[in-house]
C-alpha cells in the first residue's frame, strides 16, 4: 500500500498543473473565504485538499492505463479497493502535516492570521472526509470516467455550497440542521457510509471488465 500511496503523491506532484494547485490552492481559499473564521478555514483546506488529494491520482488511474498495471500486481481486486479506502486516512495525515507548515509559515509572515493546527477542526474534518469519498470512489470503480468525473466535480461543488451556507448562515444553515450530523451521528454515520461503501466498491469492482 505505501507503494501505491508514494506513486499517488509522486504522480501529482511531478503534473505542472496539480503542483500549481497543490502550491496555489491554499491562498486561494485564504482568499474567497476572508470572512471566514479561521477554524472553518483550516477545516475547508484540510477536507478539500485531502478529497482532492484522494480523488486526482485515482481518475488518472481510471482513464489511464495504470490499471491495467495496478491490475497485474500480485494483489486482488478486493484488496486495491481496501487499500484506496484506507489511504484516505495516509492522505489526510499527509495534508495535516503540509496545511500545517503552509499556515505557518503565513503566520509567521504576517499575511494573514490562521489556525494551522486545530485538533477540534481536524476530528471535524474526518466525518466529512469520509462522506464526500464513500460516494465517489464506488462511481470510480464501476462507471465510465466520465460519469465519474460529474459525480466527483457535483460532490466537490456541494461541500462548498455547504461550507459557504454553514459559515454565512450558522445555525440557520442546512448543514447545521441535518440531525444525522449531530452528535453521535457525526461519528456513525459517516462509518455506516464509509463501510458500505467499501463493500459496494469491492463488489463493483470484482465484477469491472477492464
Amino acid at each position: 500500500m505505501l507503494g501505491i500511496i508514494r506513486r499517488d503523491l509522486m504522480l501529482v506532484w511531478h503534473n505542472k498543473r496539480e503542483r500549481f494547485f497543490i502550491i496555489f490552492y491554499i491562498p486561494f481559499l485564504l482568499l474567497i473565504l476572508e470572512s471566514y473564521e479561521p477554524s472553518w478555514l483550516y477545516l475547508t483546506i484540510l477536507v478539500a485538499y485531502t478529497y482532492l488529494l484522494s480523488i486526482i491520482p485515482f481518475s488518472y488511474d481510471i482513464k489511464g492505463k495504470s490499471q491495467y498495471i495496478i491490475n497485474s500486481l500480485p494483489i486482488t481486486r478486493k484488496e486495491i479497493v481496501f487499500y484506496k479506502y484506507l489511504s484516505t486516512f495516509v492522505y489526510l495525515a499527509v495534508i495535516i502535516v503540509y496545511a500545517g507548515v503552509y499556515l505557518w509559515i503565513i503566520n509567521r509572515m504576517g499575511i494573514k492570521t490562521v489556525d494551522y493546527f486545530d485538533l477540534e477542526m481536524i476530528k471535524e474534518s474526518i466525518p466529512i472526509i469520509m462522506i464526500l469519498t464513500s460516494i465517489v470512489y464506488p462511481a470510480y470503480f464501476s462507471f465510465e470516467p466520465k460519469i465519474a468525473q460529474i459525480i466527483h466535480v457535483i460532490v466537490f461543488v456541494t461541500f462548498f455550497i455547504g461550507i459557504a451556507s454553514l459559515g454565512s448562515l450558522g445555525d440557520k444553515s442546512i448543514v447545521s440542521n441535518m440531525e444525522f450530523l449531530s452528535g453521535r451521528g457525526m461519528i456513525y454515520a459517516p462509518i455506516a457510509m464509509y463501510i458500505i461503501s467499501l463493500f459496494l466498491s469491492m463488489r463493483l469492482y470484482k465484477n469491472r471488465d477492464l
